[in-house]
């Protein structure tokens, strides 16, 4: 690997990054806006409403991350067989992801509604919290439907190169949610005044909202006259099910281990000092910042793992290793940027999510430290979803529940709670967790044993 940066690689890995990237923190903003407007309510609800979005999205995306991950399988399938020029193969893939996403999706969502009060209750304690933070997690899971289909669709698209498609949606999807999410948190536009729960409904429409619209997308000529991908009778395969399974459950196991070690993470934060709340709602302010900076990376990732599965289905290894390099190197770039502006300029970003001067005093060194490790995470997420693209999946998956387990959890616990650091203790357990994250998946990588996967 050079230093320098290849001209024209780049300007492809751009080309196809900037539309996955704007259409992912376009979706990512529909917890932002909720964060922000939930933020303008009077300062005792705010903090608890603020306090609750950390573990309503903990188990959003415990249940619909891991089903969401079908994406995987689905968008890793489909550039490959793109790369191949196999257009019918590449329809068929479409058709059996829908069938496994509205399936499973289904079921998760009738489950998940049932079991949120016990798991919401096994997170955080606080009374005030749980009062408005049960509904509105209900209200998030009921969206796990849209939101698992629409990723089917969405991986399909940008398997294809086609990245702009999920783009659009999501541009719709974010403008109902702040339509729905104002007028029901405040009673304006016409709606009734429903407080915070008011903001778990209008994330739901809202996602319906950005389902409809990629659906109507693929009915274009161009789309369904080409991939065939609404036959179902003839597409419909086990094998081609099962493939798609295969590449995406080791992902949707990783994002388990995730969001389980993150919900641990809430709770060692929960008890590092008091008030709770308000401890609770630092964290989830510096979570929600730091979601804009995971969300671009992966975005970017995802975008690359298109090009190395491409590349694979070429028969070109080589490519598909420069361009994940040159990805790790351009994201790096980006990234320290952004972390010297939340690095000197703490106070100033927290205060368009919070005005509870507590809550920015106790989250300013925290956002602060985070800041410093961003190029890293950068490096981490594309090497990984690299990985994912190739189909090794299942070494992300081991990973990830290693880090979680016996370095996260465990070092938040030792540093923030029994030698005393408090609440930057538990940061440096994060940060310790991101550099081994980097280094361990740079190393994979670099082995190069991802280049004779067949899928």
């Amino acid at each position: 690997m050079h230093f320098g940066v290849d001209g024209k690689l780049a300007r492809r890995i751009a080309g196809l990054s900037w539309p996955v990237i704007l259409a992912m923190i376009t979706q990512t903003a529909v917890n932002q806006v909720d964060h922000i407007l939930i933020g303008l309510l009077p300062t005792t609800e705010a903090s608890a409403g603020q306090a609750a979005l950390g573990p309503s999205l903990v188990l959003l995306w415990l249940i619909g991350g891991f089903l969401s991950t079908v994406a995987v399988g689905t968008q890793a399938l489909t550039a490959r067989r793109h790369g191949e020029g196999d257009v019918a193969r590449a329809g068929q893939v479409l058709s059996n992801s829908l069938a496994v996403s509205v399936t499973s999706g289904a079921i998760a969502t009738i489950l998940g509604v049932i079991f949120v009060p016990v798991l919401f209750r096994a997170i955080i304690s606080d009374p005030d919290v749980l009062h408005v933070g049960v509904p509105f997690a209900q209200l998030r899971i009921v969206g796990v439907f849209s939101m698992v289909v629409t990723m089917s669709y969405k991986s399909f698209f940008d398997g294809l190169t086609r990245t702009r498609v999920h783009l659009y949606a999501a541009i719709i999807m974010n403008l109902a949610n702040g339509y729905f999410c104002y007028g029901f948190l405040f009673g304006k536009l016409g709606l009734p005044r429903l407080g915070i729960v008011g903001a778990g409904l209008a994330a739901v429409l809202a996602s319906w909202v950005g389902l409809t619209m990629i659906v109507l997308w693929s009915m274009r000529r161009k789309y369904v006259g080409k991939y065939h991908f609404y036959r179902l009778r003839r597409n419909l395969s086990w094998p081609v099910a099962r493939e798609i399974i295969r590449l995406s459950w080791p992902s949707g196991a990783a994002t388990v281990f995730v969001m389980t070690g993150f919900g641990l993470f809430y709770g060692i934060v929960a008890k590092v000092g008091q008030p709770e709340t308000v401890y609770a709602a630092a964290t989830q302010n510096v979570v929600v910042i730091l979601m804009l900076v995971f969300t671009t990376c992966i975005a970017y990732g995802t975008a690359t793992a298109t090009l190395v599965s491409e590349s694979l289905g070429k028969k070109l290894p080589e490519l598909a290793a420069r361009y994940a390099w040159e990805a790790v190197k351009l994201g790096a770039l980006v990234m320290a940027v952004v972390g010297l502006l939340m690095f000197f300029f703490p106070t100033a970003i927290l205060r368009v999510y919070t005005h509870d001067p507590e809550v920015i005093r106790v989250a300013t060194p925290a956002l602060r430290m985070v800041a410093l490790a961003a190029p890293l995470m950068a490096a981490a997420l594309v090497f990984t979803q690299a990985l994912f693209g190739a189909g090794n999946s299942r070494f992300v998956m081991y990973v990830e529940g290693t880090l979680h387990f016996f370095c996260l959890v465990p070092l938040a616990w030792l540093l923030g709670l029994k030698i005393g650091f408090g609440f930057l203790g538990v940061w440096s357990a994060a940060i310790a967790y991101v550099v081994l994250l980097t280094v361990i998946m740079g190393w994979k990588f670099f082995e190069g044993k991802w280049k004779a996967i067949r899928i």
